[in-house]
């Protein structure tokens, strides 16, 4: 199973429970096998074509999910188990809503799916096919037959790419049990097997945007993994910081590269959810030991979303007898959490621990971190799919007629994307994926994008989106903060504290207000060009030095848009 695809999936089940969608989707996800997880899809095994009708009608959702989870835009591919006695064996589901490849019994009803919102008229010439009929009760007497339409052609071209898959998929299964019988029976990927995985996978050092709000994150983790096979050097990293920001990509980075580098090593990676489900299942069935097993023999610990592990109630002392262990036999541990560990109300030995270890703020991004990320995703992302004459799907000219739909993106449209998007990082690549689109549609109608539209885009993304922050509001709550008067603060006076207040008041107003620094400047009591240019260099000099700063920031930013 990969470890990636099944985090990725346990995300979607839990993004589905918390908007509370149906109950029947959530169970039928729960079902599900994770199979793959690529730069563009993830891939999973339904356990009925049943359930795969389902999951298509909320494909579009889904997919929604796996954007927001991934950072990137993603397509859910779904498998469907066959007969129970061939376990190896899978069906691969069409891309496409509602195509089955099989045609239907004579004297079976069939039951059409639920129609497609966005499906035509069908054309001449279209073939009807149907999937077999599915046995639900297990008696073998209730039966439903699914029937749609597909062009001979596309359905010769599918079941084709199907027979290649499972081909494909056989013959590396077939490797891996040779692999596994020359083994005794252990099962787990070679070392080779290993790196490959973390060579090609999303989530690497390399990926990741950094720069002052997360430069300390992204260093200590490097230096975490650079570290590893040394004894009593970088024993423990926590990463903090609000959901969307990259934690989970620097730790899974920090285990890609392992793999990848120092495959000796015996890593354990798990989120909170996978964490206690082991533990209570091992409650449950009287082995707790050997439940925990892998985690006590691991030498290094990666956890995410720690803050759920300390919340239950079942599971915390567990995890502090596994952390004191892992203190006590000096191992090393990686933990992320939406909190520091002073407010998570851990042991004091432990809160100590890490306090004393690599303790690493992500906060989130500026608004020049946001404009690098965006026109990093859309350099090296959508451009480079939306490429004429690339080969991105196999073939299926449907979905290469979606991805090259993608328009062009100006540096003054990039400029105001992140002027108006919110700081969720997963959510902004989304963003500039739909703005993308938009553009396309756009220049289809001989026209460019507007800011409106971006605006209106934005809205749908964000709640903060295209908030008009004042410059009065920014300069009230930086005079609260640093205890100076406005007359101070836009006045001569030039002492180290009103220096200090000044330089933060010009900076964020800049970031956060829609004005010139000619207007920022005549805010500031007449002040020039230059003087603006002046406190925008002093302050990203100490955003480099003081990571105490970077936190002030942060707290001035969120006091000012709960103002606005």
């Amino acid at each position: 199973m990969n470890n990636e695809a099944a985090m990725v999936l346990e995300d979607t089940v839990s993004f589905c429970e918390r908007d509370g969608l149906d109950a029947r989707l959530i169970q039928m996800l729960k079902q599900c096998v994770p199979i793959d997880l690529t730069d563009d899809s993830l891939q999973i095994e339904a356990p009925s074509r049943f359930a795969y009708s389902y999951l298509m009608r909320h494909r579009e959702t889904l997919e929604r999910y796996l954007a927001e989870i991934t950072f990137s835009s993603m397509s859910l591919q779904v498998t469907v188990a066959m007969a129970r006695g061939s376990e190896d064996s899978r069906e691969t589901a069409a891309p496409i809503r509602g195509v089955a490849a099989e045609p239907s019994r004579a004297g079976e009803p069939a039951v059409p799916d639920a129609p497609d919102p966005g499906a035509g008229t069908v054309a001449a010439g279209m073939a009807r096919v149907a999937i077999p009929p599915i046995d639900l009760s297990g008696t073998g007497s209730r039966k439903v037959t699914i029937t749609n339409t597909i062009s001979p052609r596309e359905l010769a071209r599918l079941r084709g790419n199907m027979h290649q898959q499972t081909g494909e998929r056989g013959a590396a299964e077939d490797v891996r049990r040779g692999t596994a019988a020359a083994d005794g029976g252990n099962e787990a990927p070679s070392a080779a097997a290993e790196r490959d995985n973390g060579a090609t996978s999303k989530f690497t050092f390399e990926n990741f945007v950094h720069g002052n709000e997360n430069k300390h994150a992204y260093s200590s983790a490097l230096r975490f993994a650079a570290m590893a096979d040394e004894p009593g050097s970088c024993t423990s990293l926590f990463i903090y910081g609000k959901s969307g920001l990259g934690k989970t990509h620097l730790l899974l980075a920090i285990k890609n590269l392992l793999a990848q580098d120092k495959p000796y090593l015996r890593v354990k990676y798990v989120n909170s959810q996978t964490y206690i489900d082991d533990y209570i299942t091992g409650l449950q069935e009287g082995r707790v030991a050997a439940a925990m097993r892998d985690y006590h023999n691991a030498d290094i610990l990666i956890i995410d979303d720690i803050q759920n592990i300390i919340g239950k109630t079942q599971s915390i002392e567990n995890f502090f007898q596994l952390m004191d262990e892992f203190i006590r036999n000096n191992k090393k541990v990686a933990i992320a959490s939406d909190r520091a560990p002073k407010n998570l109300g851990m042991d004091e030995r432990l809160t100590s621990r890490f306090n004393a270890g690599m303790l690493c703020l992500v906060s989130e991004p500026s608004y020049e971190m946001k404009l690098t990320i965006l026109k990093r995703y859309y350099e090296t992302t959508i451009l480079p799919a939306s490429a004429p004459g690339r080969e991105r799907s196999g073939g299926n000219a449907l979905l290469d007629a979606i991805r090259q739909g993608t328009g062009r993106l100006t540096d003054e449209h990039l400029s105001h994307m992140a002027q108006v998007s919110g700081t969720n990082i997963r959510e902004l690549e989304s963003f500039c994926e739909r703005c993308a689109g938009e553009s396309f549609e756009a220049e289809q109608e001989g026209r460019e994008l507007t800011g409106d539209e971006i605006d209106r885009i934005a809205n749908e993304y964000f709640d903060s989106a295209h908030k008009k922050i004042h410059i009065d509001t920014v300069q009230k709550v930086v005079e609260e903060f640093y205890h100076v008067s406005h007359a101070d603060l836009i006045g001569p006076r030039r002492t180290a504290d009103i220096k200090n207040a000044r330089h933060v008041a010009v900076y964020l107003a800049l970031e956060m207000c829609e004005m010139t620094m000619s207007a920022v400047g005549a805010s500031f009591g007449g002040r020039d060009h230059s003087t603006v240019v002046n406190s925008i260099r002093v302050v990203e000099k100490r955003l480099k030095a003081d990571r105490t700063f970077i936190d002030d920031l942060q707290t001035l930013r969120n006091k000012i848009r709960l103002r606005s």
